[in-house]
């Protein structure tokens, strides 16, 4: 490219921006809103700078945030800063220290520390957004459309996959089947599984986990916002797409978190309590007939094939390897209980285990291991003041003309939280906006609105 045609291109680039940015700040917040969305939806997108990779969403986190802090200087609007978030702010810190104190090479694992930062403002920039009561109610729903535009383009990219076409031109580019559009192929799955634009397949599957409960408290509960015509396409379209990733964490926690939605779905206490009864006598039962049903059920669909490995971990090449990493992990934790070893240490320590980069697959080993028993606490405080003073609220009739989302984002972020116990994924920025927004619902304790 010669230098003028560089110089050109560059001079577009940057009128796009000013626009970009323009528009950004005509429309605050909803346009944010939706790009801080679009960009955790979209975290399997990066780029390869020297020995760096960026993600899409780290740079819309950073561009929100500078948004925010200009909007800050120039309006003279208060920064939030809600109490879960220095709870997160302390882990991250721990982390940073961890890396200073024991990390094995703390040049390469600084880029770690950086990446979870990111994260953690991700915190900060979803509370931040927020200036108006309607803005949260912007962005749940904004939340919950594009969950569904994700679960359609999973399970478009999975009957796509399956189509045999052969090979086709269409524009003149040339496309062949199997044509992949968001489909994850391993050794250790019965078949493909969809992971859309989203990391891959088990983080898609904790995804649409944590929707699928969403919809459903919002279903049982329907709002003006979020009437229940749409609950209805969303269930449908996150539990196909749930049971489509085969995603056993995934499963196990939208099955363990359902008794709380039995029990916490009723206004009124003893409605509460008269559920906590018929759950105390049926669970035996139904935990009876799903036992039976592993055994019973043939083995024809890779669903069911894929069930019925959770009665044959011993000889699952995953889970074993899992546990294998786990046992390592516990040696190294003996070494630094208190302080870890910090972020990205465990792949350093260990390097390649079956040809691939060992890493930690969760979230509670992951944590110890890299920020120690302190960084544990840190992270685990971040987690139950959150989700925590969510529960409390619908125990107390707080935000009872949002109760169905309100009640579908606790219990979606107890699903996140389970299933990253299979697969971590703290480091990407989903789960930070998902937290945030529980954490700032209306009548919480932690935000306050304009005109409240």
């Amino acid at each position: 490219m010669s230098p003028l045609a560089l110089v050109a291109l560059l001079l577009i680039a940057g009128v796009v921006g000013l626009v970009a940015l323009r528009l950004l700040w005509s429309r605050w917040p909803t346009l944010t809103i939706i790009l801080l969305l679009v960009g955790v939806y979209t975290n399997r997108y990066k780029w390869n700078v020297g020995p760096v990779n960026i993600r899409t969403e780290q740079i819309v986190i950073l561009l929100l945030a500078g948004l925010i802090a200009l909007r800050w200087v120039w309006y003279g609007r208060p920064l939030r800063a809600p109490l879960p978030g220095w709870y997160a702010v302390g882990w991250w810190a721990t982390l940073a220290f961890a890396t200073f104190l024991h990390a094995p090479g703390p040049g390469p694992l600084a880029r770690h520390v950086i990446r979870l930062g990111i994260m953690v403002l991700a915190f900060f920039v979803t509370v931040n957004l927020l200036e108006q009561l309607e803005d949260w109610h912007t962005l749940v729903r904004a939340l919950f459309v594009l969950g569904i535009i994700e679960a359609a383009w999973g399970i478009f990219a999975r009957l796509v996959y399956a189509w045999d076409f052969g090979t086709i031109s269409v524009a003149g580019i040339v496309l062949q089947s199997p044509l992949n559009l968001g489909i994850q192929v391993t050794t250790s799955l019965p078949v493909p599984v969809p992971y859309g634009t989203i990391e891959e397949g088990n983080i898609f599957g904790s995804t649409m986990g944590a929707l699928l409960l969403f919809s459903l408290a919002a279903w049982m509960n329907p709002t003006e916002r979020l009437p229940r015509r749409w609950t209805s396409i969303g269930l449908a379209l996150f539990a196909l797409a749930w049971v489509l990733s085969l995603a056993r964490g995934a499963w196990l926690s939208v099955l363990l978190v359902l008794p709380l939605f039995w029990v916490l779905y009723p206004s009124t206490p003893e409605a509460r309590l008269k559920h906590l009864g018929i759950l105390i006598l049926v669970a035996p039962v139904g935990m009876g007939l799903l036992a039976l049903a592993l055994f019973a059920l043939p083995a024809t669909t890779p669903v069911v094939a894929r069930l019925q490995t959770l009665t044959q971990l011993g000889a699952d090449p995953t889970f074993n390897l899992r546990m294998e990493r786990w046992v390592i992990a516990w040696e190294l934790i003996k070494v630094h209980p208190l302080i870890g070893w910090g972020p990205g240490s465990f792949e350093q320590l260990v390097g390649i285990q079956r040809f691939a980069s060992a890493w930690l697959d969760s979230l509670t080993i992951k944590t110890v291991q890299e920020a120690g028993l302190m960084g544990l606490a840190f992270f685990y405080a971040f987690w139950g003041l959150s989700l925590g003073e969510g529960i409390y609220a619908l125990l107390t009739g707080r935000g009872s003309t949002y109760r169905g989302p309100l009640l579908g984002l606790v219990l979606g972020g107890l699903v996140l939280f389970l299933a990253y116990h299979a697969t971590d994924a703290t480091w990407l920025g989903y789960m930070w906006v998902w937290l945030g927004t529980v954490a700032s619902h209306p009548e919480g304790l932690w935000t306050r609105y304009d005109g409240t």
